[in-house]
C-alpha cells in the first residue's frame, strides 16, 4: 500500500468518523428539544394556545418596590404589557412588526416607537410557542453544548441563535427538561451590551396541559435585579387587535383614512 492509498484511506475514515459524530451530535439535539417540549406539555397543547393574558407581581430593590403587571399574548404575533407605579401607569404595544411605550418615569406620557432592538425583544417574546416548535421555519438555530453543573443540577446547556444572530444560553434540566435558566445578552440605548441571567422554577400543569413556571428571577453580575411571580394564567381569550395599537396610533391611522 502506497503512502497515497493510506493517505486517502485515512481521510476517507475521518470523513466517516466527522459524518457519524455530526449525526450523533444532531440526533441529540433533536432528541433534547422533543423532550424539552414533552416536558412544556407536548407541541399539540402549545399550539392549541390562543391567547395568554397574565396577571404578575414584579419586585425590585429586594422586594422594596413591588409593581402588579398585566400581559397579553395572541397569535400570530401580538403583546401588550402595562405596569402601575405610584400612580403612574407604564405601557408596552407590539403588533407583530411595531411597538410602541408608555413610561412616565422617563417623562415619556405619549406613545414613543419602540427602538430596533427593543423590536427584536419583542419579536421573540410575541413568539407564544418558543425556539423549540418550528425552529429552522423560524430562523433559529440550536446547538448542543453538553452538559453542566449548575448548582448541584445537571443541565443540558444549548446555544440558540435566532435570525437576528442574537444568542442566548438556555440551560435545562437533564432529569426533567424544564429550562432552569437563560443567559442573554442585550444592547441598551447607548450602544452597549449588558448580560441578564433568568432562573425560571415553581413550575406549574395547567388544565391546558402546558406546563408554565410561576417564579423568575433575573440577575445581573450575580445581583438580583428582580423577581416576577405569576397570580393567574387565562388561556384562550379573544381580543380586538386595537388592543395592541396604542389609541394615539389608532387616531393617526383614522386622520390619514379621512385624507
Amino acid at each position: 500500500m502506497t503512502f497515497t492509498t493510506l493517505k486517502r484511506t485515512a481521510l476517507a475514515g475521518a470523513s466517516i468518523f466527522a459524518f457519524t459524530i455530526g449525526s450523533l451530535s444532531a440526533q441529540s439535539v433533536d432528541d433534547v428539544v422533543a423532550k424539552i417540549n414533552e416536558a412544556g406539555g407536548g407541541e399539540k397543547a402549545q399550539r392549541a394556545i390562543k391567547s395568554m393574558e397574565m396577571q404578575l407581581e414584579l419586585k425590585f430593590n429586594g422586594g422594596a418596590v413591588t409593581l402588579p403587571v398585566k400581559s397579553i399574548k395572541q397569535r400570530p404575533a401580538y403583546t401588550y404589557s402595562e405596569a402601575v407605579f405610584q400612580g403612574a401607569t407604564f405601557k408596552d404595544w407590539y403588533d407583530g412588526k411595531n411597538g410602541w411605550t408608555i413610561n412616565p418615569m422617563q417623562g415619556q406620557m405619549n406613545p414613543a416607537p419602540k427602538n430596533d432592538e427593543e423590536l427584536k425583544e419583542l419579536e421573540d417574546d410575541a413568539d407564544m410557542d418558543g425556539p423549540f416548535i418550528d425552529t429552522k421555519a423560524k430562523g433559529y438555530k440550536i446547538e448542543l453544548s453538553g452538559k453542566e453543573d449548575l448548582d448541584g443540577e445537571q443541565a443540558y446547556k444549548i446555544k440558540v441563535t435566532n435570525r437576528h444572530n442574537d444568542v442566548k444560553y438556555y440551560f435545562v434540566g437533564a432529569d426533567n427538561y424544564l429550562p432552569i435558566k437563560v443567559v442573554s445578552k442585550k444592547k441598551n440605548k447607548e450602544g452597549g451590551e449588558f448580560e441578564t441571567e433568568t432562573y425560571m422554577s415553581d413550575y406549574k400543569k395547567m388544565p391546558n396541559g402546558v406546563v408554565i413556571p410561576h417564579s423568575m428571577e433575573t440577575k445581573m453580575k450575580g445581583q438580583t435585579m428582580s423577581t416576577m411571580t405569576v397570580k393567574s394564567i387565562v388561556f384562550d381569550k379573544t381580543y380586538d387587535v386595537s388592543l395592541f395599537v396604542p389609541p394615539a396610533k389608532k387616531a393617526d391611522e383614522k386622520a390619514e383614512i379621512k385624507k
